[in-house]
């Protein structure tokens, strides 16, 4: 019998202790000390936390730049996430499984997952990203058991390819194309194409928080 997948998650009441907030927050400095302390983290049986929303799924959220484009896909039906399938989507990323051991330990840290769960879905060279932002939507039964990171990452060319079935037709965008017609778009990607200018802003200005041990 195949082994469940387990995921990280923290405590949804770190979230409720620090100050809920609905759709896209620019204050990352708030939020991502809390959300990925050690002391608090978890792994739970996915198919558990998928529906239990006293936990928070725990997802980078990386938005992929080069020049004025950014990399668009569609979710695929090989993706485990059914309520997302067919939408558009301009984050890439993951849950976060504990198949990687000590990932929160002084060896490693949250980036390292993140940057693993990148090269899973897209051929990018290694380059500097930034965290930026975070997402709550919990107007959705799928947004109520999962919390964003947004990453912008820049790349100097185009030539990503997706690896899994779960991320359809990559390209790269003019983001002007990408900003319309935003039914079509996840709700994470919604958030971040209303916000994108802020995102973009905040990433020139730096790294605004470390890497949590």
């Amino acid at each position: 019998m195949q082994k469940e997948e387990r995921v990280l998650c923290f405590p949804r009441r770190l979230l409720e202790e620090a100050g809920v907030f609905q759709g896209l927050s620019l204050e990352i400095e708030k939020y991502f000390p809390i959300v990925t302390s050690q002391s608090q983290l978890c792994y739970l049986n996915r198919s558990e936390a998928e529906n239990d929303k006293h936990f928070k799924q725990l997802i980078p959220y990386v938005l992929l730049i080069s020049n004025d484009k950014i990399l668009r896909y569609r979710r695929g039906k090989g993706g485990q996430e059914t309520r997302l399938h067919g939408l558009y989507s301009v984050g890439v990323g993951g849950h976060i499984a504990d198949e990687d051991h000590g990932l929160f330990s002084k060896d490693l840290g949250y980036r390292d997952a993140m940057r693993r769960e990148l090269a899973e879905e897209v051929a990018v060279e290694q380059t500097q990203e930034t965290a930026v932002a975070v997402i709550n939507d919990d107007s959705t039964d799928v947004g109520q058991v999962h919390f964003g990171v947004v990453h912008v990452m820049h790349l100097s060319n185009e030539q990503v390819a997706g690896h899994r079935s779960g991320l359809v037709s990559p390209e790269f965008v003019p983001i002007k194309e990408a900003v319309k017609d935003a039914a079509r778009y996840e709700s994470w990607s919604r958030f971040c194409l209303e916000n994108l200018d802020a995102l973009l802003a905040k990433a020139a200005a730096g790294n605004p928080v470390e890497d949590t041990r």
